[in-house]
């Protein structure tokens, strides 16, 4: 634990006035950096494209690739900043992730930023959980509610904000930097963060998180390769047999780990997942919905992007400023997620999975006239919704799916919650890429951008009718408030 806390903040009674410590503004700033990346990315792939000759498999392996790195290292990192200490683990991970930035800034071709993107990936993993420690560390009670709920805020804001900065930068076109700017603007803001939380993060001591599972991370890690090469470079590769093969193989690697983590805990040892966990129905179905919200709210918005910038030929900036709308409404979902889940239970999960279908519709209305018609901003209103929905999808998802978990398996449990979501992002962003980039195929044309979008709305209607229909497998139960002790790290 810390050295040193403050009388207010470990006592939840100094208000919103506790909140005001340098090492919580650190906590902040730091997300806050990581979200204004995370928002500007998108806003930057058709420059990317065209300046460094990115093919349509590259740009899916950029926009997939830090999501993968994140999942990949998220629970190992939570257990070894308790062995090692938070502190410790905390600016090692944010270290990294300013190197990333720097790397990705004045990457020269397409692999070195393809490596940087998913050095962020890793680097960002491994500081998250460090972040959430930080804050539960620093404060208690009614005080750590309102540290949670800043630190959300600050995360869809800071995202918004860089979908923004990095739209009129890039459309500006200043100093003829084109996309880089979707990592310039953070690098200062991110090292004068590094410096103060060298300076100000209370220090923690070295703890224990018993034995590492490093074999389960590798098997996981494989599974996912796998799973994803094949899926995004399949298209253009023209799917020989070898692809198809890998693909096929990704499951029996899946259930290889699966046996793997069974034997870890037969043996006395700690897993990277615990399988006894899915023996929960509410946490075994909870996940599977997880998997189905995650494949929409990660991939969907990036090809949005894609169609209005590169289908309709709007700038950077208009694009940003047409889609700010859905990271806006996904922080008014989420905050309206905790009544909802008081009020209705699991019933919570299936209207953020009707809304996310309605989203999807409204999207399909407004592009079914003839393309000279379409316009960007018809795209709006499903657009706002998929955000709000969202919002509401994934934060009753997570209270729901940890609502029976026993106490002593919460942070475990969290855990395995939050790779899912990251796992099935990356996967989504290719599955619903090999779709995407089928129906433009080597078009530039306004009308094969609409179909493409179309198409991905109706797998979009399918998945929300899955979430919407899985709710009736979870339990009934009481409807409990969320746990304000488990922060949803929308950066991704």
């Amino acid at each position: 634990m810390s050295v040193v806390e403050p009388t207010a903040a470990r006592s939840g009674e100094g208000g919103w006035r506790e909140l005001a410590t340098a090492a919580f503004v650190v906590v902040i700033c730091a997300q806050a950096a990581s979200g204004m990346v995370q928002g500007a990315a998108p806003m930057a792939l058709p420059a990317i494209s065209a300046d460094l000759g990115a093919s349509s498999s590259a740009i899916q392996w950029y926009a997939s690739l830090f999501p993968l790195g994140f999942a990949l290292v998220l629970i190992l990192a939570g257990r070894v900043g308790d062995l090692f200490g938070t502190r410790r683990l905390l600016l090692l991970g944010y270290g990294a992730v300013v190197a990333a930035l720097v790397l990705s800034a004045v990457a020269p071709t397409t692999p070195v930023l393809l490596v940087a993107r998913l050095l962020q990936g890793v680097a960002t993993g491994v500081m998250a959980p460090q972040l959430s420690a930080t804050i539960q560390r620093l404060f208690q009670g009614h005080g750590r509610t309102r540290a949670f709920a800043v630190f959300l805020m600050a995360t869809g804001g800071s995202f918004m904000l860089g979908q923004l900065v990095t739209g009129a930068l890039i459309t500006s076109d200043l100093m003829g930097l084109s996309w880089r700017w979707a990592y310039l603007p953070s690098i200062p803001f991110a090292l004068a963060t590094l410096v103060a939380a060298w300076r100000v993060l209370p220090r923690t001591f070295r703890g224990t998180a018993g034995r590492l599972d490093l074999v389960g991370a590798a098997a996981l890690g494989i599974t996912a390769f796998l799973l994803m090469f094949p899926a995004i470079q399949g298209r253009n590769a023209g799917w020989p047999l070898w692809l198809v093969v890998m693909l096929g193989s990704s499951v029996p690697a899946f259930l290889a780990f699966l046996a793997y983590e069974r034997r870890v805990i037969d043996r006395g040892g700690d897993p990277l997942v615990n399988p006894t966990l899915f023996a929960i129905s509410s946490f075994r179905v909870g996940n599977l919905i997880t998997v189905a919200v995650s494949l929409i709210t990660y991939a969907v918005p990036i090809y949005m992007i894609l169609t209005i910038q590169s289908g309709f030929g709007r700038t950077p900036f208009e694009a940003a400023l047409l889609t700010a709308p859905m990271p806006f409404a996904n922080m008014f979902g989420a905050l309206l997620a905790a009544p909802l889940v008081r009020r209705l239970g699991r019933g919570a999960v299936a209207v953020g999975g009707l809304l996310t279908g309605l989203s999807s519709i409204l999207v399909l209305v407004a592009t079914a006239g003839s393309p000279d018609t379409v316009e960007a901003t018809h795209l709006l209103p499903g657009i706002a919704l998929l955000g709000f929905a969202s919002g509401i999808s994934i934060a009753s998802t997570m209270s729901i799916v940890l609502h029976e978990v026993p106490p002593a398996y919460a942070g475990a449990a969290a855990g395995v919650q939050s790779t899912s979501l990251q796992l099935a992002g990356a996967v989504g962003i290719a599955f619903f890429g090999m779709v995407f980039y089928g129906a433009i195929a080597e078009s530039t044309d306004k009308a094969a951008y609409l179909t493409a979008i179309t198409d991905v709305q109706w797998i979009a209607v399918g998945l929300a009718l899955l979430q919407t229909m899985a709710v009736v497998f979870l339990p009934r139960h009481r409807p409990q408030p969320l746990d304000p002790a488990v922060p949803l790290d929308a950066t991704a």
